[in-house]
């Protein structure tokens, strides 16, 4: 069913005078800075007129719509985001916080894509279930995340932990995951196992960590994945029940995919197929692996709408990567990436059109699965 949560208008205002000097410092700074790809202070005006052309004028008032509830975790990153913006926006500049919908952050996403201007007046601020949805093609998500432009993002780990060593497996080989439903956050371990020749064979039902943990203890499954700000201490609980880390989902780079940095020892799930099969997997369904994998590591993106001017996305990207500097001592099992960085987490929002459809076909044909 569509999301029938009310709308939540916040504001959140610096209350200094607007002198326009904030501003046009801000503006001139940022113009010179943007292709260095980070910003520090914001350089005199003289000097910064006479190095770069006039950049296009950053917006009075910023409006941020945040997809969830009023109190859920959007909105506390929101407050944090915020927070930091204070101290890196110019002095006059007024922020405006919209929540919108669900925590699966659909409905904002839907309203983003419909009734907001490429101005770079308007931010959203997602969770990775929205992008996840879409890939599914869960009927509620009528946005297109495809060309969305990333401020900076926040990424987690995820991680399928295994009572069966690598070394057992096999191409044919089978697997029993404990999951919510085909198209939750489990959805990229399954697909990856299937891609490396192992058969997952998934309890469905198990919506919460703590159950599907029972579920291992009780040996009524073999693996477990497990994602989040939580996941390195899911991990370790899993542990106690002889389950150890079998692959990560990586972390999406400009190049391609690395380890994850909290679990440098283990292989990611690329590598691991390769060890199985020999080749790493091809075509539109490993396109779609990777989608859903770098959607379901995502816990927040902060995005603008397709057409922005490149000008006001430079300076928004400049600003986002200040603020992951300043909110990462803080942001615990979160990590905070701006820029190239951010652009890279969220390639699940553009996949090729092949990949979406072939990892829906898969959810049907795999396990006789559609959304509704």
């Amino acid at each position: 069913m569509p999301d029938a949560r009310p709308t939540v208008q916040k504001n959140r205002t610096r209350p200094t005078p607007r002198d326009g000097a904030g501003r046009r410092a801000f503006i001139l700074g940022l113009g010179g800075l943007a292709a260095a790809g980070r910003v520090a202070v914001a350089a005199p005006i003289d000097a910064a007129r006479a190095a770069v052309p006039p950049a296009e004028p950053f917006p009075d008032t910023v409006g941020i719509l945040v997809g969830g509830p009023p109190g859920g975790r959007l909105d506390r990153w929101a407050a944090a985001i915020e927070a930091a913006f204070i101290r890196i926006l110019p002095p006059d500049t007024q922020l405006r916080e919209r929540l919108a919908g669900g925590a699966d952050g659909v409905t904002a996403a839907n309203q983003f894509g419909a009734r907001v201007a490429p101005d770079g007046h308007t931010v959203l601020l997602l969770p990775g279930e929205a992008p996840l949805a879409w890939l599914i093609g869960d009927p509620r998500a009528q946005f297109d995340a495809a060309g969305w432009l990333p401020v900076m993002a926040g990424i987690t780990s995820g991680v399928l932990v295994s009572r069966v060593p690598p070394g057992k497996l096999r191409p044919g080989s089978r697997l029993s995951v404990a999951a919510s439903t085909p198209g939750g956050p489990e959805m990229a371990a399954l697909l990856g196992l299937d891609l490396m020749g192992v058969e997952p064979v998934p309890t469905f039902g198990l919506s919460t960590p703590a159950r599907s943990l029972q579920a291992l203890t009780a040996h009524a499954v073999d693996a477990v994945f497990v994602g989040g700000p939580n996941a390195m201490a899911l991990a370790g609980a899993a542990a106690a029940a002889q389950a150890a880390p079998l692959f990560t989902l990586g972390e999406p780079t400009q190049d391609g995919l690395r380890r994850d940095p909290s679990l440098p020892q283990v292989p990611t799930g690329l590598e691991l197929a390769v060890a199985l099969r020999g080749v790493p997997p091809a075509g539109a369904l490993a396109g779609a692996w990777r989608s859903a994998a770098a959607a379901t590591e995502i816990e927040f993106a902060l995005v603008l709408p397709p057409l922005t001017p490149a000008a006001l996305v430079a300076q928004w990207r400049s600003v986002g990567i200040q603020a992951a500097e300043a909110l990462q001592p803080r942001a615990s099992g979160v990590r905070l990436l701006g820029a190239t960085e951010a652009n890279a987490a969220t390639a699940a929002f553009g996949p090729e059109p092949a990949a979406v459809l072939e990892l829906r076909r898969w959810l049907a044909a795999r396990f006789n699965w559609t959304p509704s």
